[in-house]
């Protein structure tokens, strides 16, 4: 509901679309919650891959002529999500915890990574179930007012 109350769904569906790599591996979305969310993954450990692809992504966006992004010296990006403040960046990895979720929920796992600064999330994002295997996503809390190194 603060979606249309802001007037940010009120062309739904019109004005949306999605492109995807043929890897599956790259998603840009267009007229979405944030206006545009670019996302890259990958499976492994090597987060400066997926960093490095998803820089390279954002440099080919910036430099499409017509396309300015709201941004502020002192909060960076502007988004209609204020949570995304900043940055707009949120980093995360899937990964399989059995012991914090034998129970079939991330109760435990959101017990141990709160006072470390993490979020749990399903795997398919936000108020989404974890994983039957005890997968879930952990990402840092904070996304306001920190660097995107800070966050990978």
């Amino acid at each position: 509901p603060y979606l249309k109350s802001a007037g940010i769904a009120s062309d739904w569906p019109y004005g949306r679309g999605c492109w995807q790599s043929d890897d599956g591996q790259c998603i840009i979305w267009f007229g979405e919650e944030d206006q545009l969310r670019i996302m890259c993954m990958k499976k492994g450990t090597k987060l400066n891959e997926v960093f490095e692809r998803l820089n390279k992504m954002l440099q080919v966006v910036e430099s499409i002529e017509g396309i300015k992004f709201a941004r502020s010296d002192k909060y960076g990006y502007v988004t209609s999500c204020p949570t995304n403040l900043g940055t707009g960046m949120r980093a995360s990895v899937h990964i399989k915890i059995p012991n914090l979720t034998s129970d079939g929920t991330d109760k435990k796992a959101k017990a141990v990574c709160k006072p470390l600064g993490l979020s749990v999330r399903g795997t398919g994002g936000e108020h989404t179930p974890i994983g039957a295997d005890g997968t879930v996503d952990i990402s840092p809390r904070a996304r306001l007012f920190i660097k995107e190194r800070d966050i990978v």
